[in-house]
């Protein structure tokens, strides 16, 4: 029996990005997943092969889009130029040629230690972001008065 007269085989490929999340006070410090009813995500993963892995190489800990570019058969070394345009036209800003996009997060920072207590304090952030955001954006360079800055 040759390659052509083998039954097509199907496959469903399925990451779930972030799936760990973090913990959140309003959920009793569990994460929501912990929470969430998962029987499709259950029938799902017992039916399958899982598990973890380095998607580049081993031992590199790397983000979701490095990550991704790797699963899908690209080489991150050579693909890959950073997401702050994915990030811009995700926030609903317009990339234009010559613009430069950076992904960022605010931190808490312990005023007495001055230590950052979080480096992503973007996560709870429903109240202070936007008027952060609103206080950064369109903010002016001196040394480059013809640009501004543009914040989500």
């Amino acid at each position: 029996m040759g390659a052509a007269d083998l039954p097509k085989q199907r496959v469903a490929f399925v990451l779930i990005d972030g799936l760990g999340d973090v913990s959140l006070p309003r959920f009793g410090n569990r994460t929501p997943l912990q929470v969430a009813k998962i029987p499709n995500l259950d029938a799902i993963a017992s039916a399958g092969i899982n598990g973890l892995m380095d998607p580049v190489e081993a031992g590199l800990g790397c983000g979701s889009d490095t990550a991704h570019l790797s699963l899908l058969g690209y080489d991150p070394r050579v693909y890959y130029r950073g997401r702050g345009a994915f990030e811009t036209m995700g926030a609903g800003l317009a990339m234009q040629p010559g613009d430069i996009a950076f992904k960022s997060n605010f931190a808490t920072l312990d005023e007495k230690s001055e230590v950052v207590t979080s480096r992503r304090a973007d996560r709870h952030f429903e109240e202070e972001g936007p008027i952060l955001c609103a206080a950064l954006d369109k903010l002016k360079l001196p040394s480059f008065p013809e640009y501004e800055v543009r914040v989500r």
